[in-house]
């Protein structure tokens, strides 16, 4: 067998060369930013509560000890700031649980909507019932991303800690292709489900997604405590290989994607003019959801005065480079963890 890992890497590298060197071309003639005043694009994460239990999740969302300052009116006051700042493009939905936020939820949608913003909404969907699908369909979305990780309710049930929450999440999704809205399925990876991609795969285009996006375990979060969860480099050489040909089978009924490689996706954002970042149930602004460095609190600045004095060049800061540097792809050693319970300031 092709040895897929190292191909799929030595793709990634092309990959971000290509990027940077496009990047370059078109900022020599003016047709790129070489920064952005401020973020085109923000994920929310509305709280840190959830009403699943699974043991990849880089927030440990649920614990009790997960800390929630920004209230829905804090993340309603913050959404007009961000209109008066002049909008973004962009807002990404998440938690925890985003749809444990009820009505207020939609109230925090509103005031970004009427602006002009379009969404991606990230959710386990168990909570995702008609009258939430009736009120979810008037936006404008990217997509709406609902999380299956197996595809039998045993597979599921089992990673998500909870009974009963495959059969919502199906359901949930049908009501949303139903409903017109863009629907993708994210699948984790792991060598439980590894012989159950294509069945996965083909669930997803019977619910309707446009596209499934097959995402490997980070060893972070509970993650970090759970390696029998993560794959080796021939699970991953599976995988690949798998991706590859299935893409074929596949082909015009639903996108099958990848996740990047860890390192590699945040090389590539070192070479890209900073866009966008991640606003936390503290209220803190985090660069990404991987990468545990912050640059300020909502709840103490302005978006607008976080950006302009340490988010447009946060990604290029000697702090973010030696992290990017410490991590082993192969070995899964150096600074891989994920920092949940203390951030590193910049």
């Amino acid at each position: 067998m092709k040895n897929y890992l190292k191909k799929y890497r030595t793709l990634d590298a092309r990959n971000l060369q290509a990027v940077k060197q496009n990047i370059a071309a078109l900022q020599s003639v003016g047709a790129y930013p070489k920064k952005f005043n401020y973020p085109i694009t923000l994920q929310f994460e509305l709280t840190g509560q959830c009403n699943l239990k699974c043991r990849h999740c880089y927030n440990r969302s649920g614990d009790a000890d997960r800390e929630t300052l920004m209230t829905p009116e804090k993340w309603c006051e913050l959404s007009r700031q961000i209109v008066s700042d002049g909008g973004i493009f962009q807002c990404i939905i998440s938690g925890g649980e985003p749809l444990l936020l009820g009505e207020k939820l939609f109230d925090i949608m509103d005031i970004l909507h009427d602006d002009g913003t379009s969404f991606v909404v990230i959710t386990n969907a168990l909570l995702l019932t008609k009258k939430f699908v009736r009120r979810f369909a008037k936006y404008r979305y990217f997509w709406f991303q609902i999380s299956i990780d197996g595809s039998t309710a045993e597979l599921h049930d089992e990673f998500r800690g909870v009974a009963g929450s495959f059969n919502r999440a199906v359901n949930g999704a049908l009501e949303i292709s139903d409903a017109g809205i863009p629907l993708v399925i994210a699948h984790t990876v792991t060598p439980k489900n590894l012989n159950r991609v294509e069945d996965m795969i083909n669930l997803s285009y019977q619910l309707g997604a446009n596209s499934i996006i097959l995402g490997e375990v980070m060893p972070s979060g509970r993650a970090y405590e759970h390696a029998e969860i993560i794959l080796n480099d021939d699970q991953k050489n599976f995988l690949y290989g798998q991706i590859e040909e299935l893409g074929k089978k596949f082909s015009g009924k639903i996108t099958i994607q990848r996740s990047a490689e860890l390192k590699t996706q945040m090389e590539r954002y070192m070479n890209e003019v900073n866009a966008g970042g991640i606003i936390r149930p503290n209220g803190d602004f985090r660069l990404d959801c991987m990468a545990p460095f912050t640059i300020g609190n909502v709840l103490n600045q302005s978006v607008k005065e976080i950006w302009l004095t340490k988010g447009v060049d946060a990604w290029n800061s000697d702090a973010v480079k030696n992290f990017v540097a410490s991590i082993d792809e192969d070995r899964q050693e150096g600074n891989y963890k994920n920092h949940v319970e203390a951030d590193i300031a910049l």
